[in-house]
């Protein structure tokens, strides 16, 4: 293209030097025109070459997704949760724990063969309670619970002094003052080989009360009274028969054998 220029431009100096009528410029002035018309109408044809090089590519195949179905939205309604106002909690003051001491400061009197009951009590400190004697014995036949409970059928007399101590859940521990144990007076028991025997003395006179063999023994009552009371017990097997005999001489006389 550079070169078809360089031509008419020097085509156009030749032109200027010769001298010509006014036709030759008329011509040159068409030929000026038609070169100028032929560079652009090259161009477009290299253009075109050019695009014909470019590679036709085939069209992109795009598969979609499949829809999404959107599930519908629920709206739903709270209704406004109540305040409940509470009221003060209400403030306990615990009293202080009284200290523990022992109520019972006397026993009844107890009866030989009869059955016998007393409760110790105490107050102050924590129950439960726990019991024990701690001084002196209580007569064959009775017994005192942890619960403080003294019970059984005395067999025998006993004047005695007794102390019990009693301890509390939170460790506290009290002796009592010394309680008199007695047996009434108007009741004895005399005791034989073969099983023992219970009188009651009413001024002057003297009653059978009961009457307890041993084993291998049976009780045949000879005199259940008055004046006199007498007991024999008869061996099963071959052993001698025991007895007892209780009568007024100058008070109540009792022997055994």
């Amino acid at each position: 293209m550079i070169f078809l220029l360089t031509f008419v431009v020097a085509a156009c100096g030749s032109a200027e030097r010769v001298s010509a009528p006014s036709t030759t410029e008329a011509s040159v002035s068409t030929t000026t025109t038609s070169t100028t018309t032929v560079a652009p109408t090259t161009t477009e044809v290299d253009e075109v070459d050019e695009v014909d090089e470019i590679p036709t590519e085939s069209p992109a195949t795009t598969t979609l997704p499949p829809p999404t179905t959107v599930a519908p939205t629920t709206t739903t309604t709270v209704s406004p949760v109540p305040t409940t106002t509470q009221a003060p909690v209400p403030t306990t003051t615990v009293p202080p724990t009284e200290p523990l001491e022992v109520s019972t400061d006397s026993l009844p009197q107890a009866r030989i063969g009869d059955d016998y009951g007393a409760e110790l009590t105490a107050t102050g400190g924590a129950p439960p309670y726990k019991w024990s004697l701690v001084q002196g014995f209580l007569p064959v036949g009775l017994e005192v619970s942890v619960g403080g409970f003294i019970s059984g059928v005395p067999t025998e007399r006993a004047d005695t002094s007794l102390v019990f101590q009693v301890s509390d859940s939170e460790g506290q521990l009290v002796n009592s003052t010394e309680l008199a144990f007695t047996t009434a007076t108007n009741r004895r028991a005399v005791v034989a080989r073969g099983g023992t025997v219970f009188i009651d003395n009413e001024g002057d006179s003297v009653e059978l009360f009961l009457v307890s063999p041993s084993a291998g023994y049976s009780a045949v009552i000879v005199e259940p009274g008055g004046f006199r009371v007498e007991v024999q017990f008869v061996p099963l097997q071959g052993d001698q028969t025991s007895w007892v005999v209780c009568e007024i001489n100058e008070g109540v006389v009792c022997t055994s054998g």
